[in-house]
C-alpha cells in the first residue's frame, strides 16, 4: 500500500470514530495521521486520487466534529438551565438541621 493510501485509511478510521462518537480515541488517531502526513512531503501527481479522497474525508470529519460540538454545547446549556432552576427551589427545601431536631 502506498503511503498516500495509508493516509487515506487513517482518515477513514478517524471519520469512523467521529461517526461513532468515540471522542476519547480521536486525538491519538488525529496525531498519528498528522505525523504521517508531515512525513510524506510534497505529493507526486500519482497521489492525486488519494489527495482528493482526503479532502472529502476531511470535510466529513470536520462536519462530524462540528455537529458533536454543537450537540455537546446544547446539552451543557440544558444542564446549566436545569441547575439554575434547581437552585431556585432551594429556599423552599427544609434545612437538614430542622429535620433532625424534630426526630
Amino acid at each position: 500500500m502506498s503511503p498516500w493510501a495509508e493516509l487515506v485509511a487513517l482518515a477513514e478510521r478517524e471519520r469512523d470514530l467521529v461517526r461513532e462518537g468515540r471522542w476519547e480515541e480521536l486525538p491519538a488517531l488525529a496525531q498519528q495521521r498528522l505525523s504521517a502526513a508531515m512525513a510524506l512531503g510534497a505529493p507526486p501527481e500519482a497521489a492525486r486520487p488519494h489527495i482528493e479522497r482526503l479532502v472529502e474525508l476531511q470535510a466529513e470529519i470536520h462536519a462530524g466534529l462540528s455537529a458533536g460540538r454543537a450537540f455537546t454545547l446544547q446539552r451543557l446549556g440544558s444542564m446549566r438551565r436545569g441547575s439554575t432552576a434547581m437552585r431556585g427551589y432551594a429556599p423552599y427545601a427544609p434545612a437538614a438541621s430542622a429535620l433532625s431536631t424534630r426526630a
